[in-house]
């Protein structure tokens, strides 16, 4: 019998000592241009803005801490923005066990952050970087040269093809 309480207690006591379960993160890679193919869109967290979802990607345990270490050191509180009109190619998606999910967007074009329809200045491109190293952005969005890709310019004429059908 002492056996078995043993047994029984060391069963229910693991899962207390390891703590909680880890919170689940997931990286979208997004189509900074908005809405075109409309199969699956997320919200960009500002404006009532919505972009196409074209990758995504769930974390490990290490990978999550790294970017949440990185998003507490670059989300700041700062609403002086440089704006392009918040064109996020990434959201960064943070579901508590039992509670629920938490969204940031984040545009490196102008270096914002949005969450609920508020919209911050991103302190630093470290988040970014990593990020594009989890879920590169495809080549047709990345700067050439300094300067922005022409499909990207904010007030340009803006290209409708869906991300399948780009170059």
């Amino acid at each position: 019998m002492k056996l078995f309480l043993a047994l029984l207690f060391t069963a229910m006591a693991g899962p207390l000592c390891h703590g909680a379960p880890p919170d689940r993160v997931v990286i979208h890679l997004l189509d900074p241009r908005g809405e075109f193919a409309g199969e699956e869109t997320m919200p960009t967290q500002w404006q009532n803005g919505e972009a196409d979802v074209i990758g995504r990607r769930v974390l490990n345990i290490a990978e999550a801490k790294r970017l949440r270490a990185l998003l507490r050191q670059e989300l700041a509180d700062d609403d002086n923005v440089p704006f392009c009109g918040h064109s996020p190619a990434y959201a960064v998606s943070i579901t508590p066990p039992g509670k629920k999910t938490t969204t940031v967007t984040l545009c490196g074009t102008c270096g914002t952050w949005a969450k609920a329809g508020e919209l911050r200045s991103l302190h630093g491109r470290a988040a970014l970087e990593y990020l594009d190293q989890l879920l590169p952005l495809p080549d047709v969005f990345r700067p050439a040269n300094g300067h922005l890709p022409e499909i990207l310019v904010p007030f340009g004429e803006r290209d409708s093809r869906s991300f399948a059908d780009l170059d």
